[in-house]
């Protein structure tokens, strides 16, 4: 081999260098999303003070904006201040004409007239075929095991 065709091959040190492993480009790329992530927290929490909530919807249920997927609303009254965060999740699917949804409220509150105020509350919906509207048939003040 002459002197110029080693002076134009890579070494294999080098080569091996410019190919990062797997994990290591994972590993970059989650920290590039946690970066990512800790530097929008302020625009959502902007988002929430000039809108009071953040709400996120089911679309396969009935009465979605009353069971939301996920809501983060702003609590500011004269005593209490903090952050309700409710979810609601589908509990049961009995058949194709009744249903039950369980919604949980969980209050984060750093002013507070009262003690723990977390509450859990199911709603069970009946109809009378897959094509017709759903109605509430019960409401029960607890989760829904056994519900219905």
């Amino acid at each position: 081999m002459s002197e110029r065709d080693r002076a134009t091959q890579v070494p294999a040190e080098a080569d091996s260098a410019r190919k990062k492993s797997l994990p290591r480009r994972l590993g970059c790329w989650l920290l590039v999303a946690i970066w990512f992530l800790i530097l929008s927290t302020p625009c959502g929490l902007f988002y929430l003070a000039a809108n009071g909530e953040i709400r996120l919807e089911h679309s396969h249920i009935p009465d979605p904006h009353a069971h939301p997927l996920l809501l983060v609303s702003l609590i500011s009254e004269s005593a209490d201040r903090g952050l309700r965060i409710e979810r609601s999740t589908i509990a049961s699917i009995d058949s194709d004409t009744r249903l039950c949804v369980e919604t949980a409220v969980t209050f984060l509150l750093w002013q507070s007239s009262a003690g723990n105020q977390n509450v859990h509350f199911c709603d069970c919906y009946a109809r009378t075929d897959a094509e017709s509207a759903w109605q509430l048939a019960s409401t029960h003040s607890a989760a829904c095991q056994g519900a219905g």
